[in-house]
């Protein structure tokens, strides 16, 4: 059980920052995403999983106790064929409880936005692709857009109101999860509530977040509720995909305001 990054072995906040912290300073700091994250997942000294996050599986059927796992900071999971960055995982979790192997998909948030909606991420690649017409980013909407919700038609509502971190966030995970011979993968929204934070930009998150699993799940799911996990999803699949896997989404939240804790 041990949390690493390039077969360094993670045990306090000076190694994860040095070996798997951001990549601007600014981002490294009390009550941000970043730091919170590691500091939740070294309180159980590469041992227990953080309580909240111990909890939420326990309170699944599809989960249970987890007999041992390892994790990577800052993961790298390409999703697609595409040349370029594959996308970051906060953190990756590969676990085993009664039921088998499979993986959890950590994807941190003080109060930071899931990135741009797919709109937006779609003109920005309409610009790339006009002036490089070799450019991949409008058939990388189209295959995350089939593979998840299978259809094509991304422009539309709702799904050109998703934000686009949220697909890949979950692309990434089932992708990592067939490659590793998983049937289950979990994204968790592992959510801190500090200081630094607000709680109209929490409300924004949840309801993207909402948004987004109402559509993936076609509207059997209207809100995600925190200290919950959802699912099975079964998602088209194609094109990135070739066989099946459960995708289950989750979020706890840590409270660490002065006046919470």
């Amino acid at each position: 059980m041990t949390i690493s990054k390039n077969g360094i072995s993670l045990t306090s906040l000076m190694e994860w920052e040095k070996y798997a912290g951001p990549k601007s300073s600014n981002q490294w700091v009390d009550g941000r995403s970043a730091k919170e994250t590691a500091r939740a997942w070294l309180e159980g000294k590469g041992v227990s999983l953080p309580l909240e996050v111990s909890a939420v599986l326990s309170n699944h059927r599809a989960f249970g106790t987890v007999q041992k796992w390892w994790a990577e900071p800052e993961a790298k999971l390409r999703f697609d064929d595409f040349a370029g960055e594959p996308r970051n995982s906060d953190l990756i979790v590969y676990a085993v409880d009664a039921h088998g192997p499979y993986l959890i998909a950590v994807e941190a948030k003080a109060d930071e936005p899931f990135g741009d909606s797919v709109e937006t991420t779609y003109e920005s690649a309409l610009s790339r692709f006009q002036k490089n017409p070799q450019s991949n980013g409008i058939a990388r909407i189209k295959q995350l857009s089939m593979a998840l919700f299978g259809t094509e038609r991304f422009n539309v509502p709702p799904l050109n109101y998703m934000r686009y971190q949220l697909l890949t966030a979950c692309a990434g995970a089932l992708c990592e999860a067939e490659r590793q011979g998983y049937n289950r993968a979990l994204m968790l929204i592992h959510e801190f509530v500090t200081d630094k934070t607000t709680d109209n930009r929490h409300r924004r998150n949840a309801n993207d977040l909402d948004a987004f699993v109402k559509c993936l799940s076609q509207g059997t799911v209207e809100k995600v509720g925190t200290g919950e996990i959802y699912g099975p999803v079964v998602v088209p699949g194609a094109p990135l995909l070739s066989s099946r896997v459960a995708l289950y989404i989750g979020k706890v939240t840590k409270l660490l305001r002065n006046d919470d804790v």
